[in-house]
């Protein structure tokens, strides 16, 4: 028995060991990222200590589309394409995502961003226009709307955050952050497997999820100071919403929602409608991310909506 617990306590830490060495990843040094994944039209500015990055692209009414956890503002790219003939469109990567990289103080909370999107569109001298955002981002959308109503033309919620969903479990990286051991170790030791099962979490269809997609997440994951942004983010989930404002959204509201939504239960859509008076929903064949799977479908979907609120 001694044996047995001897070569036990020795065996725990040999394999930790082996999967620290195969697994640990340096964070990727923000320069090579720009030169990857930065955009011609990319800009970078200067908000709270942060150079964030930004897309200011087209003309006409202002768009501004917002992404979720773990994305970044490359997720909008085929919508932008499609909306350009018509409108000025904006995005841009929340602090802790893509290549903005970490907040200097340390705050993920939704009225963090909120006060970081409102400083980004002061800057751009925005003072009035439509805004999109899909899941973390659709929370900082609605949550934003509630707070600066005078500037919001319309609100798009795609498959967004910020209702409870009592009994659903939260997605598996998320758990992985919460873990006290585990979330030091995710911060340098991030295999490449969990980010593609994330994925195919949040896709319907696997076979859009490419080489090449799960690349551009993971290593923007890698970005320096990202992971740890992301625990951190994990732990400032205890915000308090008022999910009650809902209800005094007065501008145009399209919900675009996947109908295989792994992540965000479809019921949840349903449940905005309720919360927000005269929204209106179209439901796709797709998961978590509709504006990556069904790009199309959903931007054409997007514009009538657009084109309706003026007629309104």
């Amino acid at each position: 028995m001694k044996k047995i617990i001897k070569y036990t306590l020795f065996a725990i830490p040999a394999f930790l060991l082996i999967v620290i060495s195969i697994y640990w990843k340096n964070d990727i040094n923000i320069i090579e990222l720009k030169n990857k994944y930065a955009y011609p039209s990319s800009s970078f500015i200067s908000i709270d200590g942060m150079n964030v990055h930004y897309r200011d692209v087209g003309k006409g009414e202002a768009i501004l589309l917002i992404h979720g956890t773990g994305a970044s503002l490359h997720t909008w790219e085929k919508w932008i394409d499609m909306l350009l003939p018509s409108y000025r469109v904006i995005s841009f990567d929340l602090p802790g995502f893509g290549l903005t990289g970490p907040d200097p103080n340390h705050n993920y909370q939704i009225s963090r961003y909120t006060a970081i999107l409102d400083s980004l569109m002061v800057k751009l001298k925005v003072d009035s226009f439509h805004i999109a955002g899909n899941s973390l981002g659709g929370l900082v959308a609605w949550h934003y709307t509630t707070q600066f109503p005078q500037k919001i033309l319309t609100l798009n919620l795609i498959d967004a955050a910020g209702l409870p969903q009592p009994g659903k479990k939260p997605p598996f990286i998320f758990q992985l952050a919460k873990l006290p051991v585990l979330s030091i170790l995710l911060q340098k030791i991030t295999p490449k497997r969990i980010i593609e099962k994330s994925m195919l979490d949040v896709y319907k269809n696997d076979q859009l999820v490419t080489e090449k997609l799960i690349d551009r997440y993971f290593e923007l994951s890698l970005r320096e100071g990202n992971r740890t942004a992301f625990v951190k983010r994990m732990s400032q989930l205890n915000e308090k919403l008022v999910v009650s404002d809902l209800k005094n959204i007065t501008v145009p509201v399209l919900i675009q929602w996947g109908k295989d939504d792994r992540w965000i239960p479809l019921a949840n859509a349903f449940e905005f409608q309720k919360l927000i008076p005269n929204a209106e929903i179209k439901m796709y064949e797709s998961g978590h991310v509709p504006m990556e799977e069904n790009p199309m479908e959903t931007v054409k979907d997007y514009m009538i909506f657009l084109e309706k609120s003026k007629e309104d």
